[in-house]
């Protein structure tokens, strides 16, 4: 009779064993898509230093406060991939929160993921994440800008100097392609009352620009129009052609040293 008892309580601290087992591996397999690095698979927006919000639109990434401009995506999805690598090979901690620069993820079903970090020269080595009220550190090599206008593909127009051909409306030495910085996008045509300038650019290969300054109380804004001449080269033709919808019916804000020199004053 002792020896059955005796195996009975055995076969029970053996199933009690088994139970605690699965009970304590239960958490973890609930918590498995709390992970950061499994979050960081459905980002569905970013808030840079109460700034520029980017979110999707039709599978763009888009500034949401500059009428859904395209931001640019690759920065934004290198972002993106360099944090969940970070996360896939982070160890939970309980870090200090850091930083300056701040970004505020929306990923799966958070609407809050905290990103901390000190940014130099539009990029940081280390960023602090708070989210599900705990800390991690990450660390890595990620292209964090901490100003706005830097999440834009810069600058406006992308063509080089020494490839124009013809310019009038202004100074060949007053005007560079690279200077064409901008800072801020709308598709609301408020500019009836300001004072304009035309500039019009022609490439060697075809490719025909056409800017339009305005101006009111020094601040500077720019329509940009894309055509071809007569006899383009394809690569006008597909210039032309694959970006003609990032400028056809938007304008852009200028940095005030920039606008004034296009316009001559």
């Amino acid at each position: 009779m002792n020896k059955k008892l005796l195996i009975t309580l055995s076969g029970m601290l053996i199933l009690s064993g088994v139970v605690l087992l699965i009970m304590k591996n239960i958490p973890s397999f609930y918590n498995e898509e709390m992970k950061l690095s499994v979050l960081l698979n459905d980002v569905k927006s970013l808030k840079v230093n109460d700034g520029i919000m980017i979110v999707r639109k039709d599978g763009i990434w888009c500034s949401r406060d500059d009428d859904y401009y395209p931001v640019n995506n690759q920065m934004v999805d290198e972002l993106v991939a360099s944090l969940q690598n970070a996360a896939l090979h982070t160890e939970k901690n309980n870090a200090n929160v850091e930083g300056k620069d701040k970004i505020v993820l929306s990923a799966g079903d958070r609407e809050k993921i905290s990103l901390f970090f000190d940014e130099e020269a539009g990029k940081t080595d280390r960023i602090t994440v708070l989210y599900n009220e705990q800390n991690e550190v990450l660390n890595g090599n990620f292209a964090v800008p901490a100003q706005p206008y830097q999440w834009f593909v810069q600058p406006l127009i992308k063509l080089n100097d020494t490839d124009v051909e013809e310019i009038s409306g202004i100074e060949p030495q007053d005007f560079s392609f690279d200077d064409l910085i901008f800072y801020q996008v709308t598709q609301k045509n408020d500019f009836e009352d300001w004072a304009s300038k035309n500039i019009r650019i022609e490439m060697r290969n075809g490719i025909i620009i056409r800017l339009t300054v305005l101006t009111r109380n020094h601040s500077y804004w720019v329509n940009v129009a894309l055509d071809t001449s007569v006899m383009p080269t394809v690569e006008a033709y597909e210039f032309v052609k694959n970006n003609g919808f990032l400028y056809d019916g938007w304008y852009f804000e200028l940095p005030q040293p920039v606008g004034s020199r296009l316009f001559g004053l």
